[in-house]
């Protein structure tokens, strides 16, 4: 809300100030009415931004985990992982919320429930007290005799009006004053208020009067909104002139002179002006030129308000780079605590034997190289298998090779024959630049450890060989899957591939979750329930499309609840955003009723889509296994 405020109105300002000091150029070159629907149209841009690619995303996942191997497994299925990865990272691993984190975004979206309260009560009150004032004018100004009727419109004399005016907007009356006026006065005041009908000018300039209500704030807004009632005139005036011979031209200024004495409220349309504007009419009026090159100072016009929206989109949105954090895009090489320095080495690059090796298996990089996460959800560009091996290892030796230079140190990167034609990616080598680079700096500092990570990473690059043994691209994510007593279930980044069509819509919205309940009570029922309960048939497979979550509450814990038997079918208790999940039930359960519960680490407002769609193969086929995996988050 506050951006859209911030875009908008510096965009609009921007487009109406040029429309100001141009005016007199503007509208005796290419004519009144022109200059008075660019004027309108620049106020669009007070409401919407016509840059909406702006780099807002906020979809896509957390879990990328580090998985331990023995020596002799070879990480051909790097996808693969198991359910004591989630009891590993929470009982081995820091809870990747911080106490400071969180209070700092708590106190961030306070202040902004502030401004956003008091820019909508600054709202409230312009525009009430706009309406009050309009209202009582009105009521007032309509006690009047009735002395004509013209284009369908009664025509009053009022004692409480000073010029002719019209006045409403669904029955709209055109009002005169008493006061002692020739014929030819009378019908070309008349004329010129039914122009004002017919251009539907009461129902523009109240949207004038709302925009500048939306920017109570902004000074420039005000300027807008008389500029709009400066425009509209000259229209009329062009409309009405057009035809009229130079007599008749003065005649017509006469008329308006003789009733530019007093302001009257912003909805109403009338003689009345300020008598520094009427200049600027007269002239116009006398000297009428407009009407050439109209397409063209069309063109012109378009292209100014597309640029300056784009401009001020760059400005408002623009973000400081934001620094490398291990939760917020740091990839970071595994560091065994107890173990000294040169273990830690070994084990890393393998060349222990029948310990433990370390690796990345489940790692998904966005397009700027950085690790997709809790803080840094953005689209997964690649997932990547990657490990450290020994440069002496003959494996090694039959590898592609490239050599970057980071940090003042040469790193020896080799590729698989699965992953050699991405030996010259950008993408990857940002990847490999920025790993290196935060581990070197500013892992330490990060999470203030007693070793020296730096000097870990120094040995590796030393002795070892950044490995990619699989890289894959957004087409090919396939679902980690699990059999269940009560079907099979699984997950997957969201992709552009992951379209279906639905064939039960559930739900799919904002909504606000509860805070998930903590200790042994959980069990995945507690939670608001996510549209009506449902049944998935035979040969049908549910998704849980998890699109954007926040820094309060990055995961939401996502149960699906089987009525018929009473019992939790599925449940995911840490679910990121850009995250689909899907359960298919088994022959037992298939058939059943269901619902959807949901709760976060905190209470907060996050958007889910869920729907069934016809099952596939890639949802019911599951991995093969040959050995228990481990997965540690570090």
């Amino acid at each position: 809300m506050i951006k859209w405020l911030l875009m908008t109105s510096l965009a609009g300002s921007i487009a109406s100030l040029c429309l100001i000091l141009l005016k007199t150029k503007l509208s005796a070159k290419y004519g009144g009415r022109w200059y008075y629907l660019v004027c309108l149209s620049a106020l669009l841009l007070f409401l919407v931004p016509l840059n909406i690619n702006i780099n807002m995303n906020v979809n896509v996942p957390f879990l990328a985990p580090q998985s331990l191997f023995s020596e002799t497994n070879v990480p051909a299925r790097f996808a693969e992982n198991t359910a004591a990865a989630a009891e590993t990272i929470a009982s081995e691993q820091p809870l990747p919320v911080s106490a400071e984190t969180a209070k700092a975004s708590l106190s961030s979206l306070s202040a902004d429930v502030w401004i956003v309260g008091i820019w909508l009560g600054g709202f409230v009150i312009m525009l009430g007290s706009y309406f009050f004032n309009y209202f009582r004018f009105k009521r007032k100004a309509l006690q009047g005799v009735l002395i004509d009727k013209a284009g369908g419109l009664n025509v009053l004399a009022s004692g409480y009006v000073h010029s002719p005016m019209l006045i409403g907007f669904v029955r709209p009356q055109i009002v005169f004053p008493f006061t002692n006026m020739s014929t030819e006065d009378y019908q070309l005041a008349l004329k010129h208020e039914l122009i004002h009908y017919k251009q539907k000018d009461a129902w523009f300039k109240l949207f004038a009067v709302t925009v500048n209500c939306l920017h109570w704030f902004n000074p420039i807004s005000y300027l807008a909104l008389a500029n709009i009632s400066e425009a509209c005139e000259y229209s009329v005036d062009e409309t009405l002139s057009k035809t009229m011979k130079s007599t008749d031209k003065k005649r017509y200024s006469e008329m308006i002179l003789h009733f530019a004495s007093q302001a009257s409220p912003a909805l109403n349309s009338g003689l009345t002006q300020p008598k520094k504007l009427l200049y600027r009419r007269f002239k116009l009026i006398l000297n009428r030129r407009g009407g050439r090159g109209q397409a063209f100072f069309g063109t012109i016009i378009a292209v100014m308000i597309a640029a300056v929206s784009l401009l001020t989109s760059a400005v408002v949105f623009a973000k400081a780079p934001q620094p490398i954090t291990q939760f917020s895009g740091g990839i970071t090489t595994y560091y065994a605590i107890n173990m000294d320095l040169e273990e830690n080495v070994l084990n890393t690059l393998g060349i222990s034997q029948g310990n433990a090796r370390v690796f990345w298996g489940e790692l998904y990089v966005d397009e700027k190289g950085l690790k997709v996460d809790y803080f840094n959800r953005t689209e997964p560009y690649y997932k990547v298998g990657i490990q450290w091996m020994d440069k002496d290892d003959p494996r090694v030796a039959g590898m592609t090779r490239k050599t970057f230079s980071i940090e003042d140190r040469n790193v020896t990167v080799a590729f698989t024959e699965k992953a050699a034609a991405y030996k010259d990616d950008s993408v990857i080598k940002k990847m490999v630049t920025n790993q290196i680079a935060f581990e070197l700096k500013s892992y330490n500092k990060d999470r203030k450890f007693d070793y020296d990570h730096a000097a870990f990473i120094d040995e590796l690059i030393q002795r070892g060989a950044y490995v990619f043994y699989e890289i894959l691209f957004p087409k090919q994510f396939a679902f980690w899957l699990y059999d269940m007593d009560t079907g099979i279930a699984g997950y997957k980044p969201l992709t552009a591939y992951d379209k279906k069509a639905k064939i039960t819509d559930i739900f799919n919205k904002s909504v606000t979750v509860p805070q998930s309940v903590l200790g042994e009570d959980n069990d995945g029922t507690q939670g608001v329930q996510l549209g009506q309960a449902f049944i998935i048939k035979t040969g049908e497979t549910l998704a849980l499309n998890v699109h954007e979550t926040t820094d309060i509450t990055p995961t939401v814990s996502l149960a699906v609840i089987d009525e018929t038997t009473g019992q939790v079918a599925y449940w995911s208790p840490g679910t990121s955003s850009g995250y689909r999940h899907i359960y298919t039930p088994g022959e037992k359960n298939a058939n059943h009723s269901f619902k959807v519960v949901a709760s976060g680490e905190q209470e907060d407002t996050v958007k889910v889509e869920i729907f069934t769609y016809k099952s596939g193969e890639e949802e019911t086929k599951l991995p093969e296994r040959d050995s228990p995996r481990i997965g540690i988050l570090h």
